[in-house]
């Protein structure tokens, strides 16, 4: 009998095995992409880089292009009891209709909690459906900034800002959340802002997303 491949993914090291994944190909599927973003993309090198990641990656977006697809993602989150699902650790809503689809598996999936982090406020024609998934109960909205893309005109309600820093000498950005490069996060920092995981401090504390939850709850 064939085995049925499974949509999600469980969760890594950074976001804890309780959350479950969802991942499209980097930068090909984010039209609302930075070139500092871009140019420090985690989702475009390492693992991802490898043949199988890669292959289930490509595997994923031709499942994102079915007719079905929210169908069967929102079955998939209620047979397996997920109780939060990280929409993209890679990749982004890249058109509309794909967006549509998430908002559906949303709609149907009340019991469990989404949350995401996009650049896709770049993109016109996709922000109504981003306002209405920060709309609801169970979603969590992050907007994604860097020093190249500002703040956006408006921040709707339910959407929180979270902010990219690559330089060692940019100044704060207004934002509820930060995240650092690599050879950024070394340097002991008081601001609350900074995503646990990426400081020593949380590292020594085995800090995730799971036991954290800023983002999520």
């Amino acid at each position: 009998m064939a085995t049925v491949r499974s949509l999600l993914a469980q969760g890594n090291g950074k976001l804890g095995s309780a959350i479950h994944t969802w991942s499209l190909p980097a930068i090909t599927t984010c039209p609302g992409r930075s070139a500092a973003c871009e140019g420090v993309c985690y989702a475009a090198r390492g693992r991802f880089a490898l043949g199988a990641v890669r292959e289930r990656l490509a595997w994923n977006h031709a499942q994102s292009l079915r007719g079905d697809f929210a169908d069967r993602m929102a079955r998939e989150i209620r047979r397996k009891g997920c109780l939060v699902v990280r929409v993209h650790v890679g990749g982004d809503f890249y058109d509309r209709g794909y967006a549509e689809k998430w908002l559906a598996v949303m709609r149907h999936s009340p019991k469990a909690r989404f949350y995401f982090y996009t650049r896709s406020w770049r993109v016109p024609e996709v922000v109504p459906v981003l306002e209405e998934m920060a709309a609801l109960r169970c979603c969590r909205a992050w907007y994604s900034t860097d020093a190249e893309t500002g703040l956006p005109d408006h921040v709707p309600p339910g959407v929180r800002l979270a902010h990219l820093r690559v330089a060692a000498d940019e100044q704060p950005a207004p934002a509820d959340l930060e995240f650092r490069v690599r050879r950024l996060r070394a340097a002991r920092t008081p601001l609350s802002v900074v995503c646990p995981h990426e400081t020593p401090e949380g590292r020594a504390r085995d800090a995730n997303c799971g036991n954290c939850g800023r983002c999520w709850r």
